[in-house]
């Protein structure tokens, strides 16, 4: 039996997921699987939708256009069955992440230390010693962010929230920001395969899978770590950093090296780190 068209419209999470859709067998027999990216806005081809028999998205808001959920959804088969996943996102790890620089995960504290006119190294001095006064209420972020993914999943057939608000604190369950880590993956494609009849994710897909965006973990300050009792978040850490590994301390003299450069292009910076960069 030839397999049906599934298409996942969804941002780089749908690049992790994929792949324990495609190595888990009931999945595998009936669906092959079509990844558009839409925060790139990339644009679904007419004859994939109207082919579509799986359609997994990622909620677009209507400020997207023809690519917006509302959009794209009455385009579908009536056959076609559409399924919500989830947009993960937590900010409790990294509570001075700012999108509003233009350096690559921006660090709202360094930013505010460099904009008092203070020198890389006493930047760095200040930052890797923050006091509760400078870092302000960490903890009210995570909270904040908890309240943002439980608000988000009302209505979703997919819920992760209890599960990040149950383990965060044991377990690092993000890798950056928006990258969610094995045990979220897991449990989004175990409930999408239950869904749809399926049976859940196997253990030997579990066991095999390779996650794609492994390769870099944003390090999470040992300060903010402390406050919020994460056991994995110690100065000692090295956390991957493409080709090599690095301390928190070592990652910030890195961001405070490419300002100093007036390079805005962090994750270049680091990718031409060499292997036994001690920095």
């Amino acid at each position: 039996m030839p397999q049906a068209l599934c298409l996942l419209h969804a941002n780089c999470q749908g690049e992790a997921l994929r792949p324990l859709l495609e190595n888990t067998p009931a999945f595998a027999r009936r669906f092959a699987v079509r990844h558009y990216v839409n925060y790139t806005r990339e644009n679904i081809d007419d004859g994939n939708l109207n082919q579509c028999a799986l359609f997994l998205y990622q909620r677009l808001a209507p400020k997207w256009g023809d690519i917006s959920t509302d959009q794209i959804l009455p385009r579908l088969p009536k056959s076609c069955q559409p399924i919500e996943i989830p947009n993960l996102f937590f900010k409790g790890y990294w509570p001075f992440w700012t999108n509003k620089t233009d350096i690559n995960f921006g660090d709202s504290l360094l930013e505010s230390l460099l904009a008092r006119g203070l020198t890389p190294e006493e930047a760095l001095h200040v930052y890797l010693r923050a006091t509760p006064a400078i870092m302000g209420d960490v903890a009210a972020v995570a909270e904040e962010s908890l309240r943002r993914e439980e608000e988000k999943q009302v209505e979703s057939p997919i819920v992760c929230a209890p599960l990040l608000r149950e383990l965060w604190q044991q377990e690092q369950l993000f890798i950056t920001v928006n990258h969610p880590g094995r045990t979220l993956l897991f449990h989004v494609a175990d409930s999408l395969l239950r869904l749809l009849g399926l049976g859940g994710l196997p253990q030997e897909t579990r066991r095999a899978y390779v996650h794609p965006l492994e390769d870099f973990w944003l390090p999470i300050h040992p300060k903010a770590g402390a406050v919020l009792r994460l056991p994995f978040a110690s100065a000692t850490r090295r956390y991957p950093a493409y080709q090599t590994s690095l301390t928190h301390a070592q990652y910030t003299g890195c961001y405070l090296a490419c300002r100093g450069h007036n390079t805005t292009d962090l994750i270049t910076f680091l990718k031409n780190l060499p292997p036994e960069h001690d920095a």
